[in-house]
């Protein structure tokens, strides 16, 4: 056992890296997935609210996002959100659901008019989405024999294709 440590591996009081420190960590913010998900729901909810009723569907839609989620859910960071699916299936579930709603609202606002560039950079981030590169390929050769040269061109295209 290493000096300033416990049987388990945890700084004692006293030590150094202890200074200051109640307990080995916060406690978690939700500790049953189903608070998690109501919170998600008043999330959804909140950003509809804040979004004046377009004149076609007599409905707002909000502008939803992962940080904006991570907000709303109280934490300091995304990787605070993203630290929940290593909770449990229960936590993962849920927030792989709502990246999946993101997918989705994302790839309908790409026939929206006036959004196709915040959605098609989203989709290539977090949606795995990527873009199909082809590559054309000149190539010339010239090799000599003593006096005689020879000359070839070649040309091949290169499809790298990367969609999924």
């Amino acid at each position: 056992m290493e000096e300033g440590r416990n049987e388990k591996g945890h700084f004692t009081a006293n030590n150094l890296f202890s200074l200051g420190l109640e307990t080995s960590g916060r406690p978690p913010i939700y500790d049953n997935h189903e608070k998690m998900m109501e919170k998600v729901a008043e999330y959804l909810n909140y950003e509809d609210s804040l979004k004046r009723p377009d004149s076609y569907s007599k409905v707002g839609k909000g502008v939803y996002t992962l940080s904006g989620l991570a907000l709303f859910c109280g934490f300091a960071s995304l990787q605070s959100l993203y630290d929940y699916e290593k909770r449990g299936t229960e936590f993962s579930y849920i927030l792989n659901r709502f990246r999946l709603f993101m997918t989705h609202w994302n790839e309908q606002k790409l026939y929206w008019g006036g959004t196709f560039q915040g959605s098609f950079v989203w989709l290539k981030n977090h949606g795995n989405y990527a873009d199909e590169v082809t590559q054309n390929v000149n190539q010339t050769i010239t090799a000599k024999y003593g006096s005689d040269s020879i000359q070839s061109t070649r040309e091949s295209n290169k499809d790298t294709s990367s969609d999924k």
